[in-house]
């Protein structure tokens, strides 16, 4: 003879199961939403940057470039082509 589980228990047992399952997406589906706004902030940052970026290696080269006319036009700082040129 089998040993019957009274329908009580299983019935019992599908539920806490089911309300474990339930908590656990519940929190999976927290956790996702938390993730999903951090993910959009680092992403508005990284775009930021980026520009702050191109700006400032604009800047860079403008000064660059007017650091190089600034150096041409010294005086004695021609640079001069060797003879057999």
């Amino acid at each position: 003879m089998r040993c019957k589980i009274p329908p009580t228990w299983t019935t019992h047992r599908r539920t806490n199961v089911s309300q474990d399952q339930e908590t656990r997406l519940e929190r999976l589906e927290i956790d996702l939403a938390h993730a999903n706004h951090t993910i959009d902030e680092l992403n508005g940052v990284v775009v930021d940057q980026g520009k702050q970026i191109d700006r400032l290696s604009r800047l860079l080269s403008n000064m660059t470039d007017q650091l190089e006319e600034i150096i041409d036009k010294l005086p004695g700082h021609q640079v001069e082509k060797p003879p057999h040129y």
